[in-house]
Order: structure tokens, then C-alpha cells, then sequence
């Protein structure tokens, strides 16, 4: 019994680093550690073995353009293997979740494509073709396919989709579109990013006071952030602050 307990609690750490690593929401961290002996387990399969051992790909981060990786595997081989053959949108989206892995935005996009086509309702495959455009630097273009997503599902990804239409409509430029996703983003999820980015987009209409407050509530916020959250949202803690020095305001 003694070996069942130690080797149940190295997993319970191995599983809650992996969550901590990937930046994944909170709650995981409640459901590894709180629900015994299920919790690490669902994990597992729910998030670390669908995404492959990697980190999660969102769409509020931003894509660094560089030159696409031509790399054929194992896993490649067989999917346009069993896409020949079968022709399934499960395939096509997986082959377009490699691709978009690979920076090969382009291939990633005709493949997500194919299986929205063949599936409509695989929001996977419509989350995965907004990253590819964004990548490529459509970010207007990636808008209109978060639009059909929000509409499938309004919390995609724990809010990460409509923060990422919210994204997109700032770098296309649609600022009243922004300032109401933003806005959206913010009454349901605490991401220091959308608070920054909706104050910047409120000063930039003249409203200063209001994105003064807004700025004031990220640091005040982030008093009550545990550590791993802290870091998480340090940058825009600091930019916070900048903005508000900048504007002749000094917080102790």
C-alpha cells in the first residue's frame, strides 16, 4: 500500500507540473490534486495525451513568422495514409494540427479546411485554421472563422477563442469590434492581456480616466495572484505600470 501512495503522489506532482508548465487554467490544477483518485488521470487524457506532450497553442499568443519546416514523420506517413483511404475529418484535422505545429501555415489551413467541409461541427478544426491564418498574418481573415466558432461555443478553449477574436479585431484594426470582444473577455475571464489591451484601446478613443481605472486593477488584482499566475501575468503587470507612470501616476 505504501508503494501505491508513493508512486500515486510522484504522478499527482508529475501531472500538476505538466499543467503548471503549459499555463493551463487553474481549475486543472483543483481537479489533479482535490478529486482522488480520478483527477491526475482525467488530465491526462483530457489534455496532456491530446495535445501531444506539448504546451497548449492559443490564439492569444502571437505567431513568430519564420520559415516553414519540411519535416515528414512517422505520424505524417500514416495520416495522408489514412486520409487516402478514408477521407475522415478527424484525419485532415489532426494532419492540419501537425502542420500548424510545424509553422507550415499554409498546408495547415487546406487541411483544416477539408475537414470543416466534411465535419462542420469540429470546432477543433475551426480553432486550428484561425491559429494558420493568424500566422499568416491574416488576422481579419482569422476573425471570421472565431466569429463561427464563438457562435458554436461562446467559453472555446476557457475563454481563449473570444480572446483571440479579441486579438484579432485590435490587429486588423476593427477597434469597436475589439473594444466589445475585449469587454466580453473580461467580464467572464481575469486576463491581464485583454484588461491592457481594452485600456490602450479606451485611451486611444480619449477615454483616459476610464483606462487609468482599468490599468489600476490589473496591479490591484494582482496582489491576490498565486505564484505560478503571478508569473504568468508579470509583463503585464509591469506594462501596467508603465502606462500609468507615463501618465503622471505613481502607485506605491
Amino acid at each position: 500500500m505504501d508503494i501505491f501512495w508513493i508512486a500515486y503522489v510522484a504522478f499527482v506532482l508529475w501531472m500538476s507540473m505538466d499543467c503548471i508548465n503549459r499555463k493551463e487554467h487553474f481549475i486543472w490544477l483543483v481537479i489533479i490534486v482535490a478529486l482522488f483518485p480520478v483527477g491526475p488521470f482525467a488530465y491526462l487524457f483530457a489534455v496532456k495525451n491530446k495535445s501531444g506532450g506539448g504546451p497548449s497553442l492559443q490564439p492569444i499568443k502571437l505567431f513568430n513568422a519564420g520559415p516553414a519546416r519540411e519535416i515528414e514523420t512517422e505520424e505524417t506517413l500514416q495520416l495522408k495514409e489514412l486520409i487516402t483511404k478514408y477521407h475522415k475529418a478527424y484525419h485532415y484535422e489532426k494532419l492540419g494540427q501537425i502542420y500548424l505545429e510545424q509553422k507550415k501555415y499554409e498546408s495547415a489551413v487546406s487541411q483544416f479546411e477539408e475537414a470543416i467541409k466534411k465535419d462542420p461541427e469540429l470546432s477543433e478544426a475551426r480553432y486550428g485554421l484561425a491559429k494558420s491564418l493568424h500566422g499568416m498574418g491574416q488576422p481579419a481573415e482569422a476573425a471570421k472563422i472565431l466569429e463561427e466558432l464563438i457562435k458554436i461555443d461562446k467559453k472555446y478553449d476557457y475563454g481563449n477563442a473570444i480572446f483571440g477574436l479579441a486579438e484579432c479585431y485590435r490587429l486588423s484594426g476593427q477597434d469597436e469590434k475589439a473594444l466589445e470582444a475585449y469587454e466580453a473577455v473580461i467580464n467572464s475571464f481575469h486576463f491581464f492581456k485583454a484588461y491592457y489591451h481594452y485600456a490602450r484601446l479606451l485611451d486611444k478613443k480619449g477615454k483616459k480616466k476610464e483606462a487609468i481605472d482599468y490599468m489600476k486593477s490589473i496591479i490591484g488584482s494582482a496582489k491576490d495572484l498565486p505564484e505560478y499566475k503571478l508569473e504568468k501575468e508579470r509583463h503585464w503587470i509591469e506594462e501596467a505600470y508603465k502606462y500609468l507612470r507615463k501618465n503622471g501616476i505613481e502607485l506605491a
